[in-house]
């Protein structure tokens, strides 16, 4: 009997160990590819912690440096509107050309794992080439802040930093809710906002990414009455007199310290601009190009403060 007993112990103890070695079902090994669709409607399939990531525009590169993935960063855009941040984590980074121009050969010559890109024929024209060599081409819109938030959640979890990625985004939203606040029960000035020049470019609606900050702290776009659909539509000279807006806001691609005088002189000598609301009393402001000649990422909030401080100035 006593035989018996120490067999039936040694059996359980097999067991036992048996069990604590044994795969087990709950555990399954970690998935090698995430399958997503795209701002395209594309399905891509990537890597789920892609090692080797070349990023063609400076809205996208922000967004992954902050959800903690700077170190996996081999290529990026040429562009001088990037953080001192986003500069300082990806100085080892290659810069594969322009936002409009990007660079396929050196894109290729980094051997990447993943290209991200924005919604741009530039960058979706890759598509192609980039496929023949194995290459997945993720494009990313950022037209609005919840893309802006998702895409810095979903970049979280590319690079492994889920938890930091929404740290960030919950710190980002609440930084905007407390600029919203300032607009709360105050009339917003009608307003217009340009991209480029007042002769040769469109006016943005609230459909674009600035459009959608303006329309936050309260509205007034003009644009959003004229006809026609889109983020951007053409400036109708008519139609600007006839809403005669009081503030207006411009978007170019250079130093705003040089622009921003150019452009109201520019404006009181046209005939056809000297008698708008805003030209006449100089509320004409030239937007800081590096946080609104592209999508300004993690830094929205000061974006919307900057329009917040010219929309409602603070009594004298």
């Amino acid at each position: 009997m006593r035989k018996i007993g120490i067999i039936t112990a040694l059996l359980c103890l097999a067991a036992a160990a048996a069990f604590l070695l044994w795969p087990r079902a709950q555990d399954p090994p970690e998935q090698k590819e995430l399958t997503v669709t795209d701002s395209t409607g594309r399905t891509v399939t990537l890597p789920s912690h892609p090692e080797r990531v070349v990023i063609l525009n400076p809205s996208n590169l922000d967004l992954y440096v902050a959800a903690g993935g700077a170190e996996n960063i081999v290529g990026k855009p040429t562009s001088q509107t990037l953080s001192e941040t986003v500069k300082e984590k990806t100085a080892a980074a290659e810069e594969v050309g322009i936002i409009h121009q990007p660079d396929i050969e050196k894109i290729l010559a980094l051997q990447p794992d993943l290209v991200i890109g924005t919604n741009v024929p530039f960058h979706t024209g890759l598509e192609e080439t980039l496929s023949n060599a194995g290459i997945p081409l993720y494009i990313q819109a950022l037209d609005d802040v919840p893309a802006l938030l998702g895409t810095l959640e979903f970049y979280g979890r590319l690079t492994g930093n889920e938890e930091t990625a929404r740290t960030q985004a919950a710190l980002i939203q609440e930084k905007l809710d407390a600029v919203k606040k300032q607009a709360e029960g105050r009339t917003p000035p009608k307003n217009l906002l340009i991209f480029g020049a007042p002769d040769s470019f469109n006016m943005g609606t609230s459909k674009c990414f600035t459009g959608g900050l303006i329309d936050m702290l309260g509205g007034g776009n003009i644009a959003d009455r004229a006809e026609g659909d889109g983020a951007y539509l053409p400036i109708s000279m008519e139609f600007v007199a006839r809403e005669d807006p009081a503030v207006i806001f411009v978007i170019v691609h250079g130093p705003a310290e040089t622009l921003e005088p150019k452009m109201r002189r520019d404006l009181q000598e046209n005939e056809a601009w000297a008698g708008v609301d805003a030209v006449k009393n100089g509320r004409v402001y030239v937007l800081p190009y590096d946080l609104f000649a592209v999508n300004p990422g993690v830094r929205a909030a000061d974006a919307l403060q900057a329009l917040a401080d010219i929309m409602y100035p603070a009594p004298q």
